[in-house]
Order: C-alpha cells, then structure tokens, then sequence
C-alpha cells in the first residue's frame, strides 16, 4: 500500500513542534495516508533501512535496502557508507546507471523550516536526481530540488543548491563551477 505524493515540485506545511501524536497525524496526511499507526510503520522501517544502508560494509546491500525505501537507484550504482538519503521521502530521490555517491552523503527532497520561519522561507518537497555517470565526493550535500548533471563531478564537502550541468565540476559551499570537461 503506497500513498505517495506526486514526484513534482509542491508546498509542505512549516514545521511545528507537536506531541508525537499530533505530529504521527499530520505526517500522515501530508504524505497522503490515513491511518497515522500505519504511516508510523512505515516510517520506523524506513528508518532502519536507512541506518542499516548506512552502517553495511557491502555496496549492493546498501543499495538494496535504500530501493526497499523508495529510492529509484539505476545499475552497477555505488553507495558508499554513511549515505544519508532523505528520510520522509525516499522516493523523491532518483540515482541513474553509473553514478557514485562517495560515502558521507546527505541527499536532501524536502525543506520544512519553523513556523517562525514561514515569512523569510518555504516549506517544500521537490525531486532530487543524480544523472549517469555522476560523481558525488565524499561529504557533499545535495539540496532539494536539484539535478546532477551526467558525468558532472561534485567536490568533496560541497554543498549543492543549484543544477550542476552535465560534464562540469562544481565544489564549494556553495557549489561553484570549477570547470567543464568533455565527456
């Protein structure tokens, strides 16, 4: 039983500190499920599946259980240890044929900022794809919303707010182009 979002760019509401009750609820609905025990369920596997992908020492097991997630993973893909993929939505997250997250990774799909916040910043879910042959190094932080360009490179603790182009370089926080190169 899959309720998921639509994959497409879209609103969340803000964060707010609730009882874990009240929170289970809202979750549930935001992600489109109506028994919040169920959802809850769902949520407690997922996170097991991402800490044990994280912590396993063999690449196609990671792999496995990050598909088991959600995650749209594409062939002969590397997942290094420490990979971080976004934890409510999983399946907001696509890695094409080829590409390597290095290890230490953070892929976030979604941005929900304190209500406090609501004025100076938005609250949103939006897709996140690692294109072919793409290279995340080790430590880099890829933001919502974005795309990795195929065969593009991103630099060791880079931080990405922004599309990388295909065959380019980017590293830095934030990422910047540091050249491009044919394929």
């Amino acid at each position: 039983m899959k309720a998921y979002l639509e994959i497409k760019r879209q609103p969340l509401p803000n964060y707010k500190s609730e009882s874990l009750m009240k929170t289970l609820h809202r979750s549930a609905r935001i992600h489109g499920y109506h028994c919040a025990l169920w959802f809850g369920i769902i949520r407690w596997k997922d996170h097991l599946l991402n800490v044990w992908a994280g912590r396993c020492a063999w690449n196609g097991l990671r792999i496995k259980l990050q598909r088991w997630r959600g995650v749209n993973i594409g062939k002969h893909v590397h997942i290094g240890p420490n990979v971080t993929i976004d934890y409510p939505f999983p399946y907001f997250v696509t890695i094409e044929d080829g590409a390597s997250l290095a290890g230490g990774n953070y892929i976030l799909a979604h941005s929900t900022p304190l209500e406090y916040h609501q004025r100076c910043t938005e609250s949103f879910v939006a897709p996140v794809v690692v294109h072919r042959n793409a290279w995340i190094g080790v430590n880099a932080i890829l933001m919502p919303g974005i795309e990795v360009g195929e065969g593009a490179i991103v630099g060791a603790g880079a931080v990405v707010t922004q599309n990388v182009p295909p065959n380019t370089m980017v590293a830095g926080v934030p990422a910047r182009t540091i050249k491009t190169f044919e394929p």
